[in-house]
């Protein structure tokens, strides 16, 4: 099946993603065939971009589970999909020690370490896009790019993503490394959904860059996403008319509002990954867009909002 396109860099990729994330949750451990099912769902259905991270994983002794799953399912996977044009983004940068505590590294050797470790797991030669997990506060953002950029200049990456960034870190990045046209900074990876519109100014400044914009958790969280109907009406009016899911217009509106977005919701079984690749389907009206953008839920206030609600992401 042949989804639509959009791009990062020079690369074209279906315009959802899948976000690898939750099929490395304890509770899936039960479940490796159906997390399988789940990945060979997705290439089935033309989804060719896989979104995941080293520290996707149930325990901080697993390191690396997601992509290890990832890489297994590429190489099990007997289905028409052209496996040459998957596109695998993986992120560096956050660590886990023993016992669980957490720190950020975006040393260069760190990075290295991480990054080559993640080549191993993934059983590739070169990360397509590699992605700086969070802002390590130890070091100058722009001695952070440098260190992207000696993995890139080592062969060990091929593009860089950043994720958890601000208007003014983007600024930065894009004066280090360039942008897309220069196989500089190709994408950025900030939380936004229907709850969250807190980084609309990252958002604008990639469309006008060309930076493709991947936003993470973007029906807001597994809890959100049950809860999008009752607590955004225009959503669940839209999909009413359009006879779909609510989340399936969440996905549809994201699509809709920014050329530069290109969603990346988790899923857990392939019925999900149906209903994903449904939402790039709908076509909203400009109508149906501006309703649903016009409103937001009393309790989804950004002052309210935990920056570290998601160590993960």
């Amino acid at each position: 099946m042949a989804l639509r396109t959009r791009r990062i860099a020079d690369l074209d990729v279906s315009v959802v993603g899948l976000g690898g994330m939750r099929l490395s949750w304890e509770y899936m451990l039960p479940h490796r065939e159906r997390a399988i099912a789940t990945l060979h769902a997705a290439l089935d259905l033309g989804i060719t971009l896989l979104d995941t991270a080293n520290v996707y994983c149930p325990f901080w002794d697993e390191i690396g589970h997601n992509e290890r799953l990832i890489a297994e399912a590429l190489r099990s996977y007997r289905g028409s999909a052209d496996l040459g044009r998957i596109v695998i983004a993986t992120k560096g940068g956050l660590l886990r020690d023993p016992g669980d505590v957490w720190r950020r590294s975006a040393q260069v050797d760190s990075l290295r370490r991480s990054c080559e470790q993640s080549l191993t797991d993934l059983g590739i030669d070169a990360i397509p896009l590699y992605q700086l997990h969070r802002h390590d506060i130890s070091m100058t953002y722009v001695e952070q790019m440098r260190s992207l950029q000696v993995l890139k200049d080592e062969g060990l990456i091929e593009r860089i993503g950043l994720s958890n960034v601000n208007a003014a870190e983007l600024e930065v990045a894009v004066d280090v490394l360039g942008g897309p046209a220069d196989l500089g900074l190709v994408s950025i990876q900030n939380e936004y959904s229907p709850r969250y519109r807190g980084d609309t100014e990252v958002l604008d400044r990639c469309a006008e860059l060309q930076i493709a914009f991947l936003p993470w958790s973007p029906l807001g969280g597994t809890d959100d996403a049950r809860a999008i109907g009752a607590r955004f009406q225009p959503i669940a009016d839209v999909a009413d008319e359009l006879a779909a899911s609510v989340q399936e217009v969440a996905l549809a509106w994201l699509i809709a509002i920014s050329p530069a977005m290109i969603p990346i919701p988790g899923a857990t079984s392939p019925d999900t990954v149906a209903s994903i690749v449904r939402s790039a389907t709908l076509a909203l009206s400009p109508e149906q867009i501006a309703r649903i953008s016009g409103t937001m839920p009393e309790d989804a206030s950004l002052a309210t909002r935990d920056p570290e609600r998601s160590r993960l992401r």
